[in-house]
């Protein structure tokens, strides 16, 4: 009758361990990186729709600059994407 397991079983554990986790710790910080630009795009579209909002309650247009992203608030709240341009030539 045996109480305890043998050297070989518990290296063979860790073995199996070491190769899982090996395996699924890249997938995870990938999964993590993608999270993060749900996120950050969740966090611009928010902050954008604010100054949408501001901007049509307060009637003034507004150049906002959002995550290095340049945009033009209307008035009416019409959001336009645009480019900034070096004109210092």
């Amino acid at each position: 009758m045996r109480f305890a397991f043998t050297l070989i079983e518990l290296l063979v554990v860790m073995v199996i361990l070491v190769v899982v986790m090996g395996m699924v710790i890249p997938e995870g910080s990938k999964m993590l990186n993608g999270f993060e630009k749900n996120i950050n795009k969740v966090k611009l579209k928010q902050k954008v729709s604010k100054l949408q909002s501001e901007s049509f309650l307060d009637v003034k247009e507004q150049n906002v600059t959002v995550f290095g992203l340049y945009y033009f608030i209307s008035t009416k709240g019409v959001i336009t994407k645009y480019e900034k341009s070096d004109d210092n030539n």
